[in-house]
């Protein structure tokens, strides 16, 4: 469903600016983590193909997400007028899922799937759940503040952690991703070459047939030059009952530069809790309590986030 009727109004006192933004100095910390191919289908199954159009549909790429913590230091629009207003700061807590676009039975395209995210500032909720159609949520969090402190990392949300009549709204701790070794971490710039070589062999794929060239294509993407998400955009009626608009959006981050790359040789562990507003476990069959955590990365660099456009 794609219900486009009038020309979009920037009334006073409107917060949305115009894409596309400038991201400077974004240190980007990232795990790799073990999911469950059924559950994750299942939520696929319940946004982006709800929304797919002709022959298309969506189908989750291998065992492993992508969780992310990401201090932007310096967020701007890029457009008149909105490039004179000022710029923020953001911090996004991500779960990335790597999806596979089919037509026709073949996959013509892959896609990373911001299905989790959550953010620190209202202005940055509301630009990016109406203009890009990221499911965005506020949060409370700790994170390193330099490359040199790499624990801990922690996520809270006001939400219900179990559903009753008698459940108030609070604030509670989501997950938690701690450091369990301290070992010296590998700063060459030769490594980031070698990156997505690495993640690609975590990836299974015979579900889907997916050729090793094509998942190293969609790695290459988070260090150059762009990555292509996919978005799950819909607003509700009056009623909640029907979307008046429910589409499949495509906005790609274009890398403008890296500063800084390494991969971080500590172990980590991710500590989940079950809340019922964000139960990750049946979202994406993430573990409960304690679970091992792949290939911790570090990476500081300018992206510029696109405009969003329907698939």
């Amino acid at each position: 469903m794609n219900i486009l009727t009038a020309s979009y109004q920037h009334f006073l006192s409107n917060p949305i600016a115009k894409p596309p933004c400038r991201m400077t100095n974004a240190n980007m910390y990232g795990f790799f983590a073990e999911i469950e191919i059924e559950k994750t289908q299942s939520y696929i199954d319940s946004t982006l193909n709800k929304a797919a159009t002709g022959n298309k549909t969506f189908k989750s790429l291998g065992e492993y997400a992508l969780i992310t913590f990401t201090d932007i230091e310096k967020i701007a629009s890029m457009t008149p007028p909105f490039d004179q207003q000022g710029w923020m700061q953001e911090t996004d807590i991500i779960i990335w899922l790597p999806v596979a676009q089919v037509e026709d039975g073949d996959v013509s395209h892959l896609y990373w799937y911001p299905a989790f995210i959550c953010v620190n500032n209202i202005y940055a909720l509301i630009n990016g759940r109406e203009t890009w159609g990221y499911n965005k949520y506020l949060c409370e969090y700790t994170m390193p503040s330099s490359s040199s402190e790499l624990s801990p990392f922690s996520i809270s949300l006001e939400c219900f952690k179990r559903f009753s009549p008698t459940s108030k709204l609070q604030m509670h701790e989501l997950f938690t991703i701690t450091q369990l070794a301290n070992e010296e971490e590998n700063s060459l710039l030769s490594v980031l070459d070698d990156f997505p070589d690495h993640v690609a062999k975590l990836f299974k794929t015979k579900h889907l047939g997916i050729d090793f060239s094509l998942i190293q294509q969609l790695l290459k993407g988070f260090t150059n030059p762009q990555m292509d998400q996919i978005l799950f955009k819909q607003f509700p009626d009056g009623r909640g009952d029907e979307a008046v608009y429910q589409s499949v959006i495509h906005s790609p981050s274009k890398i403008k530069k890296i500063h800084r790359f390494k991969l971080l040789k500590s172990d980590y562990a991710l500590n989940l809790t079950r809340l019922d507003s964000f139960p990750l476990d049946d979202m994406f069959g993430l573990k409960l309590g304690s679970q091992s955590l792949h290939l911790p990365f570090y990476i500081q660099m300018d992206f510029d986030q696109l405009p969003a456009s329907q698939i």
